[in-house]
């Protein structure tokens, strides 16, 4: 993990609930890959924020920015420039070879999927996106156009077993809260539909939280894993479920 910084150069509202900030930055950030993240704080910042750091999560990459997308409760203006430490987490994992990809948020927007879907579209994967709760809100605009969405509850839409059949691997995304509880249940029904042992690196989570020190120092986003706790923010957010040690 490094220091860097980034001038905001636009702000955007995209929706009533989020906006996208296009970020000027080190060349360097080009590599940061999905699953990847920012840890970001305003310089100058004389707010109650002042000394407290955001996970910024990107959308979109190019030579000269990244975008991310952020709640629209906080004000930015053009012009600000951030302190970054980056990366934070590790790329999300993708099987070798993989050529469908099924994406579940529940209850949350899907922005951590943004980029994966945009890169593995671009490598010729098919994408299906079920949104769920919340998650329905998100502006459909913002989405790759090649992905497929289908509308849900919770963990069941319509032709569900054959979805899940079709896909060579499973990502989901749920709010903190409910992590734990909604990652059980979907690993437990994707056991039962295929009726066999769930292969490893099928089914993944992503355990996004709002972190403290972003560097694995304070030891404060633990996921329980057999074996050993691993560290959301160095050893995720994506954990293959399988690994999870569910209470």
């Amino acid at each position: 993990m490094r220091e860097t910084q980034a001038i905001i150069e636009r702000v955007r509202r995209v929706s009533v609930h989020l906006q996208q900030l296009d970020l000027s930055i080190d060349p360097a950030l080009i590599q940061l890959e999905p699953g990847q993240s920012l840890f970001a704080r305003l310089l100058e910042d004389d707010s109650q924020h002042a000394y407290l750091r955001e996970l910024w999560v990107p959308v979109a990459i190019n030579k000269v920015h990244i975008t991310v997308e952020l709640p629209a409760g906080r004000n930015y203006a053009p012009g600000r420039v951030a302190s970054l430490l980056t990366p934070v987490g590790r790329p999300i994992p993708v099987r070798p070879g993989l050529g469908t990809l099924l994406l579940i948020a529940n209850d949350t927007a899907p922005t951590p999927f943004i980029l994966l879907a945009q890169r593995l579209i671009a490598a010729g994967a098919a994408v299906t996106l079920v949104l769920s709760g919340r998650a329905t809100d998100y502006p459909r605009e913002l989405l790759p156009p090649e992905v497929e969405i289908l509308h849900g509850d919770t963990w069941d839409w319509p032709d569900r077993v054959e979805t899940i059949n079709w896909a060579d691997q499973v990502i989901a995304l749920a709010p903190p809260y409910t992590q734990q509880d909604t990652y059980r249940d979907l690993y437990h029904t994707i056991s039962q539909i295929r009726q066999q042992s769930v292969a490893d690196g099928s089914i993944y989570g992503l355990y996004t939280q709002r972190l403290a020190c972003g560097t694995g120092a304070c030891q404060a986003c633990q996921v329980a894993c057999h074996g050993n706790n691993r560290l959301a923010c160095v050893d995720g957010p994506a954990f293959d479920l399988k690994d999870i040690v569910f209470r």
